[in-house]
């Protein structure tokens, strides 16, 4: 690790394992220039190459966060109509399974959403949700030039610019909407987590 990188203060209440996660986390984002750090000890004095990496890395980061969504949503769509067509304690064993992984493996976002939605009824909301996701991705995706993108193109929804800090937390919120719906276990027990943790901040501030 250079002396950049290892300038970075880390909570001293975090374990030996919990603090070779964090450096190991950090190095990764110093490394591939998602951390503003990267930029400013690599062109320290620079002030015009500063502002031009930074604002390719904001791209670069607003792209990664969309791109992830969609992969999670999509492998969680994989997983419903895995359930709906084997059951819930099926195994990814056998010639039927494999067959209908492999079909899984072809099939677009919006085609797995039409499956769900021939099963299930998905509120209009959710649905559109889901498709301003997949526009969003395709635009993202498919083009490695971002700065000189048509602004109609760079909007979920047609209204929310997501390269702003209220267009991406509108999107970050109906992705969370979207996760509530077709996930609730899981946002259940990462609310559950959220309370927990903040219980135990009041306690340890109230001793």
């Amino acid at each position: 690790m250079s002396n950049a990188e290892a300038q970075v203060a880390i909570d001293p209440a975090l374990t030996s394992y919990e603090r070779r996660l964090w450096v190991e986390i950090d190095r990764i984002l110093y490394q591939n220039y998602l951390t503003p750090r990267t930029v400013t000890d690599f062109w320290a004095g620079d002030r015009d190459a500063i502002i031009w990496h930074l604002k390719s890395m904001k791209i670069r980061i607003i792209r990664t966060i969309v791109l992830g969504y969609y992969v999670e949503l999509d492998d969680t769509f994989n997983s419903l109509i895995w359930r709906q067509m084997t059951g819930p304690k099926s195994s990814n064993r056998g010639k039927r399974n494999k067959i209908l992984r492999g079909m899984l493996d072809k099939l677009y976002l919006l085609q797995k959403l039409d499956i769900i939605r021939s099963v299930r009824t998905v509120p209009k909301g959710i649905a559109s949700s889901v498709m301003a996701l997949n526009d969003l991705r395709n635009t993202l995706a498919h083009r490695f030039d971002l700065t000189e993108l048509p602004k109609n193109k760079r909007l979920y929804k047609a209204r929310h610019d997501v390269f702003t800090k209220g267009g991406l937390k509108q999107f970050r919120d109906d992705m969370w909407d979207v996760d509530e719906f077709f996930r609730p276990h899981i946002t259940r027990l990462a609310m559950d987590a959220v309370k927990a943790q903040r219980a135990a901040t009041e306690r340890a501030d109230k001793s």
